[in-house]
């Protein structure tokens, strides 16, 4: 008897955990649409939704409009039964964000904390975790996992920072961080996050171009980050833009991280919006840096559509100021691309902020958001229901 119990409270919190995984990617869906998109009765979709409604976790959240009969209602999940935290390790900061269930940033906050590969500096990061949640007022128990964002490849599999050039780290073990953060941590490339944070945009497939300090980028593969054999897929910004050109941090020249930086565009110091108001301001200098700029990453562009025919979604820096000039971009990519019709398929980030450390998060909710039924049971249990 005890043995069919727990198989039955095994399978239903399998269920539940299936059901918090759907609509936290599809965000609201009906009862029937659960039912179909699960391949289950309609029983049992019910029994599991009403139980999760019970607990909190879930909510009714609107209606579909009445064609003839009963109205069905919209499910969607209770955005605060469970936190996650985003962390961006920077060269010389360090972002901290705090977002729902559903990945939505709530609170954030950056601090100094120029990076070194020492116990104190991990101190000081789990420090800092800690007075970041007391200020937003969370109780840790709250917090299903963290995502660390982190310039550098990492293999996630074997637990291990196996290169970062910008930090001058090689083969680190990633429990350093893991013994600074008191929640499940998932660690990903700085790149790989932004590009999971572009992943409710609307696009199965594409390539993030994270044009920032290095450039760099990610792949998603029918809504799946594609990392490659070696977990260095979307390292772009060290592809031949031109040959013998311009020498790239790498040692190689003309990569197109040598061109395609904003570095190469604003003075030491200037913000790329402080340049781009020169641009605006018609002055001669900025004015050609820029269109070069553009036609450098028009060429680009390009060349990566040729090879993987899926939309690019420019990001980083110079992302976030792209918008007004994407029409440009276009044109200039049209001399390039004799194979489209049309240049329909550049697009500017959606996450113009936090992307790093709320794409951290994003990815911490895709591997341990159903921790949330634990969570709340646990939660359940102090309070004294009876189960």
């Amino acid at each position: 008897m005890g043995d069919t119990v727990a198989r039955g409270s095994a399978a239903s919190a399998h269920n539940q955990a299936r059901i918090v995984e759907l609509l936290r990617k599809q965000q609201t869906l009906t009862k029937q649409e659960i039912a179909s998109q699960l391949g289950w009765s309609m029983p049992t979709t019910l029994q599991n939704i009403n139980d999760l409604i019970e607990r909190g976790i879930l909510q009714e959240c609107g209606e579909l409009e009445s064609t003839g009969g009963r109205k069905a209602k919209r499910i969607g999940l209770c955005r605060e039964a469970g936190l996650a935290v985003g962390i961006d390790a920077a060269l010389h900061h360090v972002e901290l964000v705090l977002t729902d269930l559903t990945g939505e940033v709530r609170e954030r906050t950056v601090l100094s904390h120029p990076f070194r590969d020492q116990p104190e500096w991990y101190r000081t990061l789990g420090n800092e975790l800690e007075w970041f949640l007391t200020a937003c007022g969370v109780d840790p128990a709250r917090v299903l996992a963290a995502g660390l964002s982190f310039p550098g490849i990492i293999d996630d599999g074997a637990q291990e920072i196996v290169h970062s050039h910008i930090f001058g780290l090689q083969h680190v073990s990633l429990d350093r961080f893991q013994r600074a953060v008191p929640f499940p941590l998932v660690a990903a490339n700085d790149a790989n996050c932004a590009c999971f944070a572009e992943l409710s945009a609307g696009h199965a497939s594409y390539l993030y171009v994270s044009l920032n300090e290095s450039v760099g980028g990610a792949l998603v593969l029918n809504h799946q980050l594609h990392l490659g054999d070696t977990c260095q897929a979307g390292e772009i910004g060290h592809m031949l833009l031109i040959p013998g050109g311009d020498a790239c941090y790498c040692g190689k020249q003309g990569c197109a991280d040598a061109y395609l930086s904003p570095k190469v565009l604003r003075r030491p110091g200037q913000t790329m919006a402080a340049f781009l108001r020169q641009v605006h301001a018609g002055e001669r200098e900025a004015c050609e840096k820029w269109d070069s700029y553009l036609t450098h990453l028009a060429v680009f562009l390009t060349n990566l559509r040729m090879m993987l025919n899926v939309d690019l979604i420019v990001g980083g820096e110079v992302g976030k100021y792209i918008r007004p000039y994407l029409e440009i971009l276009c044109d200039k990519a049209a001399q390039y691309d004799r194979f489209a019709r049309d240049v329909d398929y550049i697009y500017p980030c959606s996450r113009t902020e936090n992307a790093f450390a709320a794409g951290a998060a994003m990815m911490a909710l895709e591997k341990y958001g159903s921790r949330v039924l634990e969570c709340r049971k646990e939660s359940e249990d102090e309070t004294g229901r009876d189960f």
